[in-house]
């Protein structure tokens, strides 16, 4: 194996001439008129997401500014200046690693070589990457040479945050921000080199590499890389890499958000936690998946798309992201159709469980339809709440509706204990359930039932009264 069959494939397949810059159109056409005219500024300032060829114009720009035989702007790569530059040995370009090389004796010195003619090409060229890493010490340094720069240097910045350099030192630039290569180039490109490699590539493999990679190509060959080794790259591969969810789950998931579907929308959500997937980055997919779906034309998926957005922001928050989904779910869905389903219990928990209650809602359909119609009528007011209730189960006697929560909705039955929340709660309550003197919202485990005691606290609390006890009797 040679030395280049050892490198990386996005150093294999770095551009060596701006025609072969990805994604970059005008920066390159502006690039190689400067240079074609013989007017190149003394300073440059790349800026861009990482993974865009920042870097690699760079060097292209460096090249050709020195090239001896230059073609409509183009380095020509084969003359003695541009095989010195591609083999690093050119003494006329030096690359600076601003993070590296920050403080302001690297660029004091810097500014003592400057002084010097080139050692045998036309510019001496300095480009550091990365150059907001500076200090304030270093720019201002800096600052001394780019007011009166000798005419034999190029200075060639790269950074990734542009909003820290000074505007002192921006203003002595000229400025060209790098976009995110579009996914159709970034896909075209990983087909060409897979066929270059003789790499087995899926279409649809290379499209999800393509959009997970974010605009940056750099990233993409990484991954394309990583996964050529294990013989053909299909589509299921790079979700068990990347832990990216199928295509056809996304459009599910929000076909489902789309028909207001919570059981469809809640399953997929089960999936993809029983499998340990990223629930955010899924999220996140879902949120780019409809964002090309609405530039296909479906509009209705526009609020659909907002509210991703914004839970994607959520969900870095969310001590469960399961559960925060979830709930998101069914505030925008409403409450499944069909219930979770519950592990059996034990023979004596069973037993100990409080029979059934007679038929008692004002509905004249019993408890359960006077639930049902309250979850409706919660829904319609306030969807939050409705959310936090949906798992609930209801029973009412005596003038006192129990709210039972499932064991593992900590979060549901905290989130009810708000005064406001319980407050409203108990207001709706009132309009479905009659008479009712109390609510009691309990989660499973904690207790089934309040003692007869508890109870008539409860009652005397509801009727603003207190209890009596006789005396000797404790």
């Amino acid at each position: 194996m040679t030395d280049a069959e050892r490198l990386s494939l996005y150093r294999r397949f770095r551009p060596q001439r701006f025609a072969d810059v990805v994604g970059q159109d005008l920066v390159v056409a502006t690039l190689r008129r400067a240079v074609a005219a013989g007017k190149l500024g003394h300073a440059y300032l790349l800026s861009g997401q990482r993974g865009v060829g920042k870097t690699s114009v760079a060097r292209i720009l460096a090249r050709a500014a020195n090239c001896l035989a230059p073609k409509d702007g183009e380095p020509c790569n084969r003359c003695q200046s541009c095989l010195r530059i591609l083999a690093g040995q050119s003494l006329d370009v030096v690359e600076i690693d601003g993070a590296s090389n920050r403080g302001v004796d690297q660029i004091r010195r810097l500014r003592e070589e400057v002084a010097y003619v080139p050692a045998g090409s036309r510019y001496k060229v300095y480009i550091i990457d990365e150059v907001h890493m500076l200090t304030g010490e270093a720019f201002n340094a800096l600052l001394k040479t780019l007011e009166e720069p000798p005419p034999h240097v190029l200075f060639i910045f790269a950074t990734t945050e542009p909003h820290k350099v000074p505007a002192t030192v921006l203003s002595r630039c000229q400025a060209f921000e790098f976009g995110p290569i579009p996914d159709e180039a970034i896909a075209r490109v990983l087909a060409q080199v897979a066929q270059a490699e003789g790499i087995a590539l899926e279409p649809g493999a290379a499209e999800l590499i393509a959009r997970r990679s974010r605009g940056a190509l750099r990233d993409a060959l990484v991954v394309l890389d990583q996964l050529g080794h294990g013989g053909a790259i299909t589509e299921a591969r790079v979700v068990e890499l990347l832990g990216l969810p199928p295509l056809s789950l996304v459009d599910g998931f929000l076909d489902a958000l789309l028909a207001r579907n919570a059981d469809r929308a809640l399953a997929v959500v089960g999936e993809l936690a029983a499998r340990g997937r990223d629930l955010a980055l899924f999220v996140e997919e879902a949120a780019g998946r409809a964002r090309d779906r609405i530039i296909a034309g479906e509009a209705a998926l526009i609020p659909v798309a907002q509210r991703l957005i914004e839970l994607r922001g959520e969900l870095g928050r969310a001590f469960s992201r399961r559960l925060h989904l979830e709930l998101a779910v069914i505030a925008h869905c409403g409450p499944p159709a069909a219930p979770p389903t519950e592990p059996p219990r034990p023979a004596q928990d069973r037993a100990a469980s409080p029979p059934a209650q007679p038929d008692r809602g004002e509905q004249g359909g019993g408890e359960n339809l006077g639930w049902e119609a309250m979850l409706k009528a919660v829904l319609s007011e306030r969807p939050a709440v409705a959310a936090f209730l949906a798992p609930a189960a209801a029973t009412w006697a005596d003038g006192l509706l129990t709210i039972r929560l499932p064991r593992d909705c900590a979060y549901h039955h905290e989130a009810l204990q708000d005064p406001q929340v319980r407050g409203y709660v108990e207001a709706v309550a009132h309009r479905f359930f009659t008479p009712l003197l109390a609510v009691e919202i309990v989660r499973e485990g904690e207790r089934e039932k309040p003692s007869l005691e508890e109870g008539a606290r409860i009652l005397a609390e509801a009727l603003e009264g207190r209890v009596l006890r006789e005396a000797g009797n404790g």
